[in-house]
C-alpha cells in the first residue's frame, strides 16, 4: 500500500473516529489501518450459526447447525469447518454440507470447552472424567475435601471413521499423574515438592469436586506436545503426545521418556510446593496456546488471564516464552522458567476496562497484533503490541439477531474468536465474496475499506469522468458491477445501487469529496471522487 493510499485511509479513519452521532453498538465498532488483514471465525454461544467475517464485519461464509456450540470451532486446511456442539462433533464443508458427525454423549464422552484438530485429521477433545468419593479416597484424596462426584479431565484423540463413527486412538488422564502426602498406604504417596512432574491431589484450591476444570487445549506439531489450561489450579501444562496410551498412563516412554507426566507447568508454583503467593502469575486463566509457526511471536504461549493480578477487577493478556535445553524444560530455584511474562497488557477498550471473570481468550496474530475475545459482552478486539486499539467487533446475535441500537442483553456471548490470515491454505478455491453484514445496518461497515482489496485506482483503470458534473456519474464505456456505493467523509453511506449495468448514474449529492466503491465478484475497487 503506497503513502498516498494510506493517506486516504487515514482521512477516513479520522473522520469516522470523530463522527459520534449514532455510533454502532453491535457489529463493527471500530477499525483503523493497522488492523491485521484476515478473516475472523466465531460461533455465538446462543446461536446455531457459525460466521466467518472480514475486517468490515461482512459475512464471508456462514454455516448453520441444529444445536448451539459446545464451545469452539476451527477451519481445517481443506476449507472444512470443525465444530463442537452440545452433544456432538461435526465437520461441514464450505457449502455447509455435513461431512462427518459424531454423537459424543451417546458414546459415553462428555466433551466440554475446547477441541483441537490435528494434522493427521484426528481431533483432540477435552472430556469430563468422573469418579466417586470411594475411588478418590483410594487414590489418596483427603475425605474431608470431598463433596459429591469428583470431576477431573482427560484427553481423547478421535479418529473420524466414515460419516458418523470414530475410533479412540490415544488417551491421557489426570488421574494417572497425581502425587499426595496425605495417605502413606497409597501407591502415589510421596514428597510433592520433589515431583513437579506430578500434581498434588490434595492441593487446597477451593474446589472440592471440580478439581482441574480444563478450558483449552492446543497442539504443537513440531514438538509433538499438548498444552492445556487448568482453570481451577491456576496453571497451564505441557505433556508429551508421542507416547502410546499405555505410556501416557505411566511415567516413562515417548520422546521425553516421561510418559504422560507433566513436562512443563506454569502459573502457580505453590501447587507443587514452590514459591509463595507473590510467585503466582495466573488467576483462573483461559485459552493457553502456542503462537503459530511463522508468526512474529512464533513459539511463545499466549494466554488470557481472567483474574489479572488476583486482586483488582481486571483481566490481562500475556505472552510466555518457555525455556528448555536439550529438549528439557528448565527451572530456576525449583520453579519452571520463565519467572515472569515475556509481554503483558491490560487496559481499556472503547471506554470499558477489559475484565471477564469466566471464559474469554486471546490469539497472537501474524504481525504480532493480538485478538482479544471478551465472552460476557460478546466483543472481540485487536490491539498492537504497543497497546494501541485498532479494531473491535461485537456479536450482533443472541437467540435471535439484534437490530442496530437495540438494547443487547447478556445472550450475545462468544467463547472465542480465531483470525485466519488471507493466505490461509483453506481459503484457496473458496468463494470469499462479502455477503453483507449480519445486523440490519452499520455505518462503519458501510465506510470500511479493506487494505487487501485496495489498489491505488485512478481514472486510467476505472474509466469514469472525474470530477462529477451535472450530478451524473459517467462511465466512458458500458459496464456492470454487482454493487456501487458512495461514502462521504463522515463515513455515511450516501448512495447504494445493486446489479448496475450501463454507462451513467444520476446522483443527488452535494459538492465535495467522496469515496466510490465498485464491487464486482470478489474484487473491490476504491476511488476518490469529487462532485463539482
Amino acid at each position: 500500500m503506497n503513502i498516498q493510499l494510506k493517506t486516504y485511509l487515514l482521512i477516513i479513519s479520522i473522520f469516522i473516529g470523530s463522527f459520534t452521532i449514532a455510533q454502532p453498538n453491535i457489529g463493527l465498532l471500530y477499525s483503523d489501518i493497522n488492523v491485521e488483514d484476515g478473516y475472523t471465525l466465531f460461533t455465538p454461544e446462543k446461536n446455531t450459526s457459525t460466521y466467518l467475517i472480514n475486517n468490515c464485519g461482512e459475512i464471508i461464509n456462514e454455516w448453520t447447525f441444529a444445536e448451539i456450540p459446545g464451545l469452539t470451532c476451527y477451519l481445517l486446511d481443506n476449507g472444512n469447518l470443525l465444530r463442537s456442539g452440545r452433544d456432538s462433533l461435526q465437520i461441514r464443508d464450505w457449502n455447509n454440507n455435513i461431512i462427518w458427525t459424531y454423537a459424543m454423549n451417546s458414546n459415553g464422552l462428555k466433551q466440554h470447552h475446547d477441541i483441537e484438530p490435528l494434522p493427521n485429521g484426528n481431533v483432540l477433545c477435552l472430556i469430563t472424567d468422573l469418579y466417586t468419593n470411594t475411588e478418590m479416597i483410594a487414590e489418596g484424596r483427603d475425605p474431608n475435601s470431598l463433596s459429591a462426584t469428583f470431576k477431573l479431565d482427560k484427553i481423547v484423540e478421535l479418529q473420524p471413521v466414515g460419516t458418523n463413527s470414530a475410533n479412540i486412538v490415544w488417551e491421557w488422564k489426570f488421574i494417572d499423574h497425581f502425587i499426595q502426602d496425605f495417605d502413606n498406604t497409597k501407591a502415589n504417596f510421596g514428597i510433592v515438592q520433589n515431583s513437579p512432574e506430578l500434581i498434588d491431589l490434595n492441593f487446597n484450591n477451593g474446589f472440592n469436586n471440580d478439581y482441574t476444570h480444563c478450558n483449552s487445549i492446543d497442539y504443537n506439531a513440531s514438538l509433538d506436545q499438548i498444552i492445556m489450561s487448568a482453570r481451577h489450579l491456576d496453571e497451564i501444562y505441557i505433556i508429551d503426545h508421542s507416547t502410546t496410551t499405555i505410556e501416557a498412563a505411566g511415567h516413562t516412554g515417548g520422546n521425553s521418556n516421561m510418559g504422560g507426566d507433566i513436562l512443563w507447568r506454569w502459573g502457580n508454583p505453590q501447587v507443587y510446593r514452590e514459591g509463595t503467593a507473590t510467585d503466582q502469575k495466573l488467576f483462573k486463566q483461559h485459552d493457553a496456546k502456542w503462537v503459530q509457526s511463522g508468526y512474529l511471536d512464533d513459539g511463545k504461549i499466549s494466554v488470557f488471564n481472567n483474574g489479572g493480578n488476583g486482586i483488582s477487577l481486571f483481566s490481562s493478556i500475556h505472552l510466555i516464552e518457555p525455556e528448555f535445553t536439550g529438549g528439557i524444560y528448565t527451572k530456576d530455584t525449583g520453579k519452571f522458567k520463565p519467572l515472569n511474562f515475556d509481554w503483558s497488557w491490560n487496559g481499556v477498550i472503547l471506554g470499558s476496562t477489559v475484565y471477564e471473570s469466566k471464559k474469554s481468550g486471546v490469539q497472537s496474530l501474524v504481525n504480532g497484533n493480538l485478538l482479544i475475545c471478551e465472552t460476557g459482552i460478546g466483543r472481540f478486539s485487536e490491539i498492537t503490541k504497543n497497546g494501541n486499539h485498532v479494531w473491535s467487533y461485537k456479536n450482533p446475535t443472541g437467540t435471535a439477531i439484534y437490530n442496530q441500537f437495540d438494547i443487547v442483553t447478556t445472550d450475545n456471548g462468544i467463547f472465542r474468536a480465531e483470525k485466519y490470515p488471507l493466505n490461509f491454505i483453506g481459503f484457496i478455491g473458496q468463494n470469499l465474496t462479502p455477503q453483507g453484514i449480519i445486523e440490519n445496518v452499520n455505518s462503519l461497515s458501510d465506510a470500511c475499506i479493506l487494505s487487501v482489496d485496495i489498489e491505488e485506482n485512478s481514472t486510467e483503470n476505472i474509466s469514469i469522468i472525474n470530477p462529477i458534473r451535472n450530478g451524473i456519474l459517467q462511465f466512458n464505456n458500458n459496464t456492470n458491477y454487482n454493487n456501487i456505493k458512495i461514502i462521504d467523509l463522515n463515513g455515511k453511506l450516501v448512495f447504494n445501487h445493486n446489479d448496475f449495468e450501463g454507462n451513467n448514474i444520476q446522483l443527488n449529492l452535494s459538492r465535495g469529496m467522496y469515496f466510490l466503491q465498485l464491487l464486482n465478484d470478489s474484487k473491490r475497487e476504491i476511488l476518490k471522487i469529487v462532485v463539482d
